[in-house]
This record gives structure tokens, C-alpha cells and sequence, in this order.
């Protein structure tokens, strides 16, 4: 009786919902064999969950986080990034952002996969912008008010 007790509440368990990825894109380097930069936001899942890796075939690819210390900007690589449940976290210019090593000047897009703590894997693709490309404009198309 327990064991089937057991099962039906597991059964009846709600899908954990995985963490989502939008805007996602690479601001590639203006110098040759220099890593580029990639940014994208992550939209938290039904419960907390953390990035533990982004890969992507032929690329190596690092999350990293900058920070300023007595107005110097420095750059350390991260293991991992929680993402908390429903929260926007984004990877962005001055802040975490992933390092793409190995990104071929040609390419135009790039697929990503993000693996979480949780299990959960999310596929995105990635547009490779010019070096003096700016992040995207999230209101663009909205109407002002």
C-alpha cells in the first residue's frame, strides 16, 4: 500500500519546468583568434536551478563574470550561475557574459546548449554580430507611451 502510495504522489508530481533562453548572440572579435563575447538572457524555471555549462561543437566556451575593484575591471571565469525560479538573469556587456574560444570569423550563428544543475539542456542559436555591434534594444518595436 505505501509503494503504490508512493508512486501515485510521484506520478502526480508536476513537471519541473526547465529554465528558458532568449536573445541570445556573439559580439565576435575585431582581432583574429581572440575570444569573442556572447550574451543571452536566462528566464528561471518553476524552481531555482543553476547554469553549469554552455557548450557548443568545435567551440570552447566559458562563463565569466567582470567586476570593478578600485575602478579597475576585472574578469574571472565562473563554474556555475544560479538562476532563480521565474527571475530574468542576464549575460551581458559589463557584467556575466560568456568567452566563446575557437569562433571561425565566418560564422554567422552559432548553436549553444545550456546544461543546468537540475538535468535540464535548453538549445539556442546564436547570431554573430560585427565587433561594433550593440546589444540588441529590448524595447525596439514596443510603442512609446
Amino acid at each position: 500500500m505505501i509503494r503504490i502510495l508512493a508512486l501515485s504522489l510521484l506520478l502526480a508530481a508536476p513537471a519541473r519546468a526547465a529554465p528558458g533562453v532568449s536573445d541570445a548572440w556573439i559580439r565576435s572579435n575585431a582581432v583574429p583568434g581572440r575570444p569573442a563575447a556572447g550574451y543571452l538572457t536566462l528566464t528561471g524555471g518553476s524552481q531555482p536551478d543553476t547554469l553549469v555549462s554552455v557548450t557548443s561543437p568545435r567551440l570552447r566556451i566559458e562563463v565569466h563574470s567582470t567586476t570593478t575593484d578600485g575602478g579597475v575591471m576585472k574578469m574571472a571565469k565562473r563554474d556555475t550561475l544560479p538562476i532563480p525560479a521565474g527571475a530574468k538573469v542576464a549575460l551581458a556587456t559589463g557584467g556575466n557574459h560568456l568567452m566563446i574560444f575557437g569562433l571561425a570569423s565566418a560564422a554567422k550563428a552559432v548553436p549553444l546548449t545550456l546544461a543546468f544543475r537540475s538535468g535540464a539542456k535548453v538549445a539556442t542559436l546564436a547570431e554573430v554580430r560585427a565587433p561594433a555591434a550593440a546589444a540588441p534594444d529590448p524595447h525596439a518595436g514596443h510603442a512609446q507611451h
